[in-house]
């Protein structure tokens, strides 16, 4: 009994003890605890901005990898360059008369392809130099123009009464009663012009003498001195070395209509007119798109005939890669009116 006793009393001091030294160092767990928590918070923390970063990491890296393709496809994409130049035309033959030449010219007409051409002299004294083409009209059916060489110009009119009671203006006789002049005007007045004569121009259509515009004929008239020869032929498979020029149309239904479009006077109200083009602007597009740059663009020649299909294209561009690219729409009429727009060709990725 009395050693059981002394157990007892020994374990109620033990656990005195025990109490007394939680008490006392009460403050130190609750520090540890405190401690051991914000561990434990860090470490989760830690885990947590890891998983946020590696997250953030793999978009990043997904952006990166589409950033990479499209980089890949640029650059194993083919660039096609396009190189758009306009056509050239007819150059002009650079020719200067000798001084001391009476005749510098000869003309000859091909009437079989309503053709004029002038040829200039060379350094032997002959006429080997093609100079200048014109359209023409010589006699229709019935009506045929003379053939033959040796002609020599003589009488030069600024006006001149036709057998059939109309006027020739830069009326020059060939040979009898066969003349250079222009096409039929009802009166002597340069805004009565036959309108529909005009347009035969290139065709057989008149009574025997060869009909040009008054821009072509008023060459001759002023630059062929009286006396210069003159031959006419027929030949169908050439026009001439310079071939043979096309000539505008006038619309009959045309405010402007009686008038030649190409006569110089200062009160010839086609003056007033001249080549358009209608519908061109900026145009935007992705890599690798194509896209028609015709669409929606329109010319006009100085008459108001639509001449769409003479537009040519200028520039240098591609659809293959990303740029800002010059486009020049151009076009020239049958009397050398000219007209061009400048646009931007934006490809975008």
């Amino acid at each position: 009994m009395e050693i059981n006793m002394s157990r007892g009393n020994i374990n109620r001091k033990y656990l005195r003890r025990r109490k007394n030294w939680f008490q006392r160092n009460w403050g130190y767990l609750v520090a540890l605890l405190v401690i051991a928590a914000a561990v434990t918070g860090g470490i989760f923390g830690v885990k947590a901005t890891i998983s946020s970063h590696n997250a953030g990491g793999a978009g990043n890296n997904q952006k990166d990898k589409v950033q990479a393709e499209q980089q890949t496809q640029e650059q194993t994409r083919q660039v096609t360059w396009i190189e758009a130049t306009e056509p050239q035309k007819t150059q002009e033959v650079v020719y200067t008369p000798p001084a001391d030449v009476r005749y510098p010219y000869f003309v000859k007409v091909n009437r079989a392809m309503g053709c004029v051409t002038v040829y200039g002299i060379d350094s032997e004294g002959k006429y080997t130099i093609p100079v200048k083409a014109f359209t023409c009209s010589v006699g229709r059916e019935g009506e045929e123009t003379i053939v033959g060489e040796g002609y020599r110009t003589s009488d030069k009119y600024e006006w001149r009464l036709m057998v059939d009671y109309t006027y020739g203006m830069y009326a020059y006789r060939i040979s009898g009663g066969y003349l250079f002049h222009s096409v039929p005007y009802y009166t002597a007045n340069n805004g009565s012009l036959e309108t529909e004569e005009f347009n035969k121009l290139g065709s057989p259509a008149s009574l025997g003498c060869v009909r040009m515009c008054v821009r072509d004929v008023k060459w001759i008239f002023d630059n062929c001195p009286q006396g210069t020869q003159v031959t006419i032929y027929d030949d169908t498979t050439t026009p001439g070395p310079l071939g043979k020029p096309e000539m505008i149309k006038i619309p009959v239904n045309s405010p402007n209509a009686g008038w030649d479009p190409t006569d110089p006077n200062p009160q010839n109200p086609w003056k007033n007119c001249k080549a358009e083009i209608k519908g061109a602007k900026d145009i935007t597009v992705k890599v690798g798109e194509k896209a028609d740059l015709m669409s929606g663009v329109t010319a006009a020649d100085t008459c108001g005939n639509d001449i769409t299909d003479d537009i040519a294209l200028v520039g240098r561009y591609t659809f293959d890669q990303a740029g800002d690219y010059d486009i020049k729409y151009v076009v020239t009429d049958l009397i050398d009116s000219r007209a061009e727009v400048s646009v931007k060709l934006h490809v975008t990725n």
